[in-house]
């Protein structure tokens, strides 16, 4: 049995660490934001920063992915949730959303700030968040495990243990965060607006219809193939569209707009064909890992592209099933296939 399958095995009989391992893999690892090769130079620190991505991404999608089951929600309520997620990550815990001298933010730090809010940075981070740290993951494990795809996972008690884990995950980061910059701090007004804005996100998620963005059963009208070269366009939309705007020197409220209507036009047309999102951000991890040579992120994406494939052949399978037959002859992750006729 090969490295590839005996892993496929293990993960099948796991699906809860599956999911762990899958929601910081996605917007951390594989865009090279943490670097895999401290599991060579430094496995300590690398273990330690994998198990704050954890406890942040980890409980975040399993909160939300709990609440779209227990409240019978669709992709819509999910979406709202991942951004009111991106404003605790982004916003309470590391305050990039605010802070004008924050690493990553870079030009966009001048560019649309405005009130003590980085808004083109916040508008792009938000989506990204929404789709790529929540929405992805969901989705994936429902591909993977289809047998659980409308079931909960976690008891109350994990529930509980999710919501500690990321408050403590915050803090922790709020406080480090305190060392990083000495000289800034959003200050308690930023704050509160922040988690204002938060709850009124849960609450248009609570009360949303459940079969609003919800996936149909039926046969989509488009190919894999162009959904995945639609959802494929959303990365470079929203994370780097803003990068060149300040460099074009145009109005950053022509951005964020811009941001906003690609970002639903997308999600709305092809939310329920999102592997095409995983491509753009692995060849911007690779492309981002060749200056400090990065070998394991070749190998994390080559993963990758093989762990596509296997969910590849399984969509493509979806969209040639009549409606009546998806849910019995949709194969689980590591099988085969079933034929398409008896």
């Amino acid at each position: 049995m090969s490295t590839l399958s005996k892993l496929v095995r293990f993960l099948k009989s796991h699906p809860i660490l599956f999911l762990l391992l899958l929601t910081p893999g996605i917007p951390e690892y594989l865009s090279a934001s943490s670097q895999v090769t401290l599991l060579v130079f430094n496995p300590i620190l690398f273990f330690l920063f994998l198990g704050a991505n954890i406890g942040l991404y980890g409980s975040g999608v399993i909160l939300i992915r709990e609440a779209m089951i227990r409240w019978k929600k669709g992709w819509a309520s999910v979406f709202l949730l991942g951004v009111a997620y991106g404003i605790v990550e982004e916003g309470l815990a590391l305050w990039t959303l605010f802070n004008p001298i924050a690493q990553p933010v870079g030009v966009l730090g001048v560019y649309g700030h405005w009130l003590g809010v980085n808004w083109v940075w916040t508008v792009g981070l938000l989506i990204f968040h929404s789709v790529y740290s929540i929405g992805l993951p969901i989705f994936l494990f429902g591909l993977v495990f289809p047998d659980l795809k409308h079931k909960s996972i976690v008891s109350i008690r994990g529930i509980r243990v999710s919501v500690l884990g990321l408050t403590v995950d915050s803090i922790l980061l709020f406080l480090l965060e305190s060392v990083i910059y000495p000289n800034y701090s959003p200050g308690a007004g930023l704050m509160i607006f922040s988690g204002i804005v938060m709850t009124i996100f849960v609450l248009a998620a609570r009360r949303l219809p459940g079969d609003f963005l919800k996936m149909r059963l039926s046969q989509p009208t488009w190919g894999p193939r162009k959904f995945a070269v639609v959802g494929a366009l959303l990365f470079p939309a929203t994370l780097l569209a803003g990068g060149f705007a300040a460099g074009a020197n145009i109005p950053p409220e022509i951005p964020m707009v811009v941001d906003v209507i690609f970002a639903l036009v997308i999600l709305t047309r092809a939310f329920n064909a999102m592997i095409g999102l995983l491509f753009p951000i692995a060849v911007f991890g690779l492309i981002a890992s060749i200056g400090i040579g990065n070998v394991l992120i070749v190998v994390a994406d080559l993963f990758v592209l093989l762990f596509s494939r296997r969910l590849w052949r399984k969509w493509h399978q979806w969209t040639l099933l009549h409606r009546a037959a998806i849910q019995t002859h949709l194969p689980g992750f590591g099988e085969s296939p079933a034929p398409l006729f008896p």
